[in-house]
């Protein structure tokens, strides 16, 4: 090993190992190192260095849950709206991991809510938190009207994403702030379909008492499925009387011509089947 070689790794154990040199600011953040953090902007550090993914320090800061150290990197001036490569900002990854005093100050410091990332995902910090089930982050979004209607990469909205996880109090939040029942994802599915589906009947029972379509129907190819087609075909016969008392149609017929009553008795679903047929279902 040349001593060229050898002087460049000691150089670079020291800065990995003491936070110094580039990068010490980012390191400092990291740690939550208020004490370091406050001398080297002193020292005229540069607030908005970031790694090689676009990471500034108050992303860093914010994603580890660093309270004081966010509220000081915004006291000098950062910007709570940088974004990284991936076009995701502190206030994802504060939502994202449930640090509600993190969100709450970024969003004092004027955090731009909506921001739709460029990544994979396309989450933006509402469905984020949603995703993750921080009741308490939502709520506080909500307050500051974050966008329930925008949609992930796959059309997922904030209320589907509740539905598909089946937390109901998000669930109760989001249509308590405006967000629409009736939402279709890509596969052409609705929250009231999926909350039936995946056995989630206190979110399906939510979702109509807000107004959610009874009749509407899965466009994801031959499974056109009503949501009472669904009920009948899971056997779920509490959702089934909620439908039919919401105006649920009892006789459509899906693609394959197959009716609820008719799915109700393929499965053998016989509470199903009685409250259909109470109902005046059709053979």
């Amino acid at each position: 090993m040349t001593a060229i070689i050898r002087i460049t790794l000691m150089v670079a154990v020291a800065v990995a190992l003491n936070g110094c040199g580039s990068g010490a600011l980012y390191q400092a953040a990291y740690k939550g190192d208020f004490q370091k953090v406050a001398s080297l902007l002193a020292a005229g550090e540069k607030i908005e260095e970031s790694d090689s993914k676009g990471w500034t320090p108050l992303m860093i800061a914010s994603a580890e849950g660093h309270l004081k150290t966010v509220k000081l990197l915004l006291e000098k001036g950062a910007n709570p709206n940088a974004k990284n490569r991936y076009g995701r900002t502190a206030l994802m990854f504060a939502a994202h991991y449930g640090y509600t005093p993190i969100v709450e100050v970024l969003l004092e410091s004027g955090a731009d809510i909506n921001i739709v990332p460029t990544d994979e995902t396309r989450k933006t910090a509402l469905i984020a938190a949603v995703d993750k089930g921080h009741y308490e982050v939502v709520s506080l979004l909500l307050r500051y009207k974050a966008d329930t209607t925008i949609k992930e990469k796959l059309g997922f909205d904030a209320l589907f994403s509740a539905a598909v996880a089946g937390n109901t109090k998000i669930a109760e939040l989001l249509l308590n702030n405006g967000a629409n029942p009736n939402t279709v994802n890509q596969q052409g599915n609705t929250p009231l379909l999926i909350s039936i589906n995946e056995g989630h009947t206190d979110i399906a029972l939510a979702l109509l008492s807000y107004g959610a379509d009874p009749n509407l129907k899965s466009s994801m190819g031959n499974m056109d499925f009503t949501p009472l087609m669904t009920a009948a075909n899971k056997g779920n016969s509490k959702v089934a009387i909620a439908l039919i008392e919401k105006g649920a149609r009892l006789n459509d017929r899906s693609l394959m011509g197959v009716t609820a009553l008719q799915y109700a008795r393929n499965n053998n679903h016989t509470e199903v089947i009685m409250v259909l047929l109470e109902a005046g279902a059709k053979e």
